[in-house]
């Protein structure tokens, strides 16, 4: 990318002059900054396409200028420079937000391959996520700057100026239902359907209500239908309709909802009158539907309709450079009543890097509700975001421990069905047998719970009444 404008940031005239030649010579425009300071006054007078950072320097070094710089202007690439070359320093480059780093003295050839390959992403919009992730998607919450991030943005506009259905996929947390919305959003070129964006949350809606809910049902169909009644799919006529946790869905019910897919027809609950929709069709889900399609609980032929345009979205921790970008964004969020601005110090973020985030962004966010909420003074510190992950990471009793019967569940399903079984009964347990507890702790509605335990054979009253039986026993002078 030729006359891409350079500033170089160093305290040492020699390297920077040198630096300022190798790149003269390649036709990059190029200033000389000779602190962080000096950097910051020019950073503000003008708009730079990349800055190279010496790491020691008097004043503001070389990471606290990264910090600096990321939180002005996040979408500008910065490759720090240093004689010291380690692990450390890469790792600590890479958590603050830095592109690339360079080691002393600098070899032309590999200076002029990082330009190359940091410069050409940034001028296609692969390299410069934060500011699309900032500016393009701020609106739907989604914050992003890494290069796994640049591709969701990118299959966000291809589908958005599709019609076809689209298969959105990742961990509990990683935000399904927020790229979704973000593909229906109404800066798509192509018009947004009249009856708009209709969201169905397949796990909370019961077996024996699923095809009702979704394709309606005629008066008399069954108990309790007393008129007749459209379904969602009639529902979201001409628009978008979002399947969250599509693999939920029992078997039956997939079949019709193929259909739908395939032919745009369906029949209510209770009825043969066939009925036509225009849907367009966005599912989302965090199980593996290979697996489920392999153990014959989801249809092969539906996963392939819905699988048009597929989207999957990383974890938190496979995109640990977001969770600066993500941090800032919590905090604007949660406390805009404070009358005191609130910031989280530098070691604290380093430690949320750290850390794995099984929850992902939900965690994060959880995380940082929760340390605006308890903290002592205007700026969130170390320890508390340790105390506060450690506190997470302590299960309190005793730990769940699975015990392989091979005997009794010789089979593969019988085995998961037993761990599963255990799983929950070590959850209400722990929530004194509330139902909306263990729900809430699971990350999945009450109902989606009891449809659970009632598959499972798990009778709530009955354990709870034979664990009470079981602690007065136990106890001294006990029967």
């Amino acid at each position: 990318m030729e006359n891409a404008s350079i500033l170089i940031v160093d305290d040492e005239k020699i390297t920077a002059f040198y630096l300022k030649d190798i790149l003269a010579a390649a036709n990059y425009d190029v200033q000389i900054a000779q602190n962080g300071e000096d950097a910051l006054e020019k950073l503000s007078r003008k708009r730079f396409n990349l800055v190279i950072t010496d790491l020691v320097m008097p004043g503001i070094d070389g990471f606290a200028l990264v910090r600096r710089i990321k939180q002005l202007q996040p979408s500008i690439p910065v490759f720090i420079l240093t004689a010291h070359g380690s692990y450390d320093v890469a790792r600590k480059a890479q958590t603050i937000g830095a592109d690339d780093y360079l080691l002393k003295p600098v070899n032309p050839d590999q200076l002029h391959a990082a330009l190359a390959r940091t410069l050409e992403k940034s001028h296609k919009g692969t390299g410069g996520f934060a500011k699309l992730g900032e500016s393009a998607y701020a609106s739907q919450h989604i914050i992003g700057a890494s290069e796994s991030m640049g591709e969701i943005f990118r299959l966000i506009e291809k589908a958005r100026n599709s019609r076809g259905h689209v298969l959105i996929r990742g961990e509990s947390g990683t935000g399904k239902e927020l790229v979704a919305r973000a593909i229906y959003s109404n800066e798509s070129t192509l018009a947004p359907g009249p009856n708009g964006f209709v969201i169905v949350n397949c796990c909370a809606i019961s077996e024996g209500l699923i095809e009702s809910e979704l394709f309606g049902h005629a008066r008399g169909a069954f108990s309790g239908a007393v008129s007749d009644r459209e379904g969602l799919f009639e529902v979201a006529e001409g628009g978008t309709i979002f399947l969250d946790e599509i693999g939920d869905i029992p078997l039956r019910s997939q079949t019709k909802l193929l259909r739908i897919l395939q032919e745009g027809e369906f029949r209510r609950v209770g009825e043969n009158k066939v009925r036509h929709v225009n849907v367009r069709v966005i599912a989302a889900t965090n199980r593996n539907l290979e697996e489920a399609i392999t153990a014959g609980h989801f249809r092969e032929d539906l996963y392939y309709r819905l699988n048009v345009i597929p989207i999957q979205l990383p974890t938190l921790r496979a995109r640990i450079t977001d969770i600066p970008l993500l941090v800032r964004h919590f905090l604007n969020k949660h406390q805009k009543r404070s009358a005191i601005k609130i910031i989280l110090a530098d070691d604290a973020l380093e430690a949320l890097m750290r850390y794995p985030f099984p929850g992902n962004i939900r965690e994060l966010e959880n995380i940082v509700q929760r340390a605006i909420s308890f903290a002592i003074g205007p700026q969130i510190t170390k320890s508390e975001i340790e105390n506060y992950l450690r506190s997470v990471a302590e299960t309190p009793g005793q730990p769940i421990v699975v015990a392989l019967d091979m005997q009794t569940y010789p089979s593969l399903k019988g085995h998961l069905g037993k761990i599963e079984r255990d799983f929950l009964v070590a959850r209400l347990q722990a929530s004194d047998w509330s139902v909306s507890d263990a729900a809430k702790g699971m990350e999945i509605t009450r109902t989606a719970l009891h449809n659970k335990m009632k598959k499972l054979g798990i009778r709530s009253k009955e354990l709870k009444a034979a664990v009470s039986a079981r602690k007065q026993a136990e106890e001294p002078g006990g029967s």
